[in-house]
């Protein structure tokens, strides 16, 4: 049986192996190596749930990278490239294509974008030339690489909604799934497992964001924990007395929190989904986990603080009022609210959800089966 080599800049952690279907494929007799090339692109760090099997490989060169590519066993593997093809990660993906690796992309995870947001981007690396530089030359050594064909194209590329499908490109296959978050939803629509907690409440979906391992990767600064969870505890006080109903958290993967920290509110990891379906609505900054809501149909409220605006204006509120027009969705500064019964709680557009779905979840060709059985059938023909 062919095997199966994940290469990440994310440490391996128990979400991750179960929604990259890391598990489902051992379960099945697949040999499956996870490669850790973290230490080759960020900071050192780990993670809250993270494994240490002895199939997890930590490679802290590229040096280690390459004698790995070299061993004799690993020169028929399938290659699960869980990292972007961009910067300085494009010298991974020449590494592999040098060995003449077949490697394996997974378009899926993908958010509404705002044109304009694009061009205030460029227009904000323009204001600082050596930044703008290095972003050119960079993207411009990227595209030359593919065109020159010196990185191969993808073998596979699993894409979940239609536009993943129809944007994939450099790539011999596009298979149609869903993304992890739809098998999740289906699964627990088949089951139908019990509730994570009892009575009325409104779910957050936490973004861990003032602890995130990924903010020095992708240039954001870190906003101050003590006002941020003051500003959300107070925002939460105010929705419970209004609507009568309590707040709960559903926790990200990664945080790590006492009880202290959301103000003796319920905290639940690893149980987004049952604590979404069952919420009367629900609120967030922005994230991929959002989609419980649009598959659930219940209202989404985007939230964000007054620190968070002098810190993240341009980039992650402006990130947050696109995906809230993309839904016809809520968004308020919640240090601004002093009033919660004037919050409206109840608003759903089902079109503007209807299209998020099949744009960014699933398509027609794939919403029906699970995306593990569709992983397997497509290495088993590799």
């Amino acid at each position: 049986m062919r095997k199966v080599i994940y290469v990440s800049v994310v440490r391996l952690t128990d979400k991750m192996a179960a929604d990259w279907h890391i598990d489902y494929l051992r379960e099945r007799g697949v040999p499956v190596e996870y490669w850790d090339i973290v230490a080759l692109v960020r900071e050192d760090h780990h993670e809250r749930g993270e494994r240490n099997s002895q199939w997890r490989i930590v490679l802290r060169s590229f040096a280690e990278l390459e004698a790995r590519l070299r061993l004799p066993e690993n020169r028929a593997a399938l290659y699960v490239m869980l990292l972007s093809y961009a910067g300085r990660l494009t010298r991974v993906f020449r590494l592999l294509s040098r060995h003449d690796c077949r490697m394996v992309q997974f378009a899926s995870g993908a958010l509404p974008q705002d044109p304009a947001f694009r061009w205030r981007k460029i227009a904000a690396w323009l204001t600082t030339p050596g930044r703008c530089a290095d972003e050119i030359a960079s993207r411009l050594k990227a595209s030359a690489l593919r065109r020159l064909r010196l990185v191969k194209p993808f073998a596979v590329t699993f894409a979940a909604g239609d536009l993943a499908l129809n944007g994939s490109s450099h790539t011999a296959k596009v298979v149609a799934i869903n993304f992890f978050d739809y098998d999740r939803y289906m699964e627990l629509k088949a089951a139908g497992s019990g509730r994570a907690t009892a009575g009325r409440y409104a779910v957050f979906l936490d973004s861990y964001l003032p602890y995130h391992s990924d903010l020095p990767f992708v240039g954001y600064q870190r906003i101050d924990p003590v006002s941020y969870y003051g500003s959300l505890n107070r925002f939460f006080d105010l929705l419970e007395r209004e609507h009568d109903l309590r707040v709960v958290i559903a926790a990200h993967p990664r945080g790590d929190f006492d009880a202290a920290t959301f103000a003796g509110r319920e905290i639940y990891r690893l149980r987004t989904a049952e604590l979404v379906r069952d919420a009367e609505f629900v609120l967030s900054h922005g994230s991929t986990a959002m989609s419980f809501a649009v598959l659930n149909g219940k209202p989404l409220i985007f939230i964000y603080t007054a620190g968070m605006a002098a810190l993240y204006e341009r980039s992650y509120i402006r990130a947050m009022r696109c995906y809230a027009d993309y839904l016809d969705a809520v968004v308020c500064n919640i240090d601004e609210v002093t009033d919660a019964s004037r919050l409206c709680v109840d608003r759903v557009n089902a079109a503007c959800y209807e299209r998020y779905k099949y744009s960014f979840l699933t398509s027609p060709q794939s919403e029906y089966m699970a995306t593990q059985e569709i992983v397997w059938r497509e290495i088993q023909a590799q």
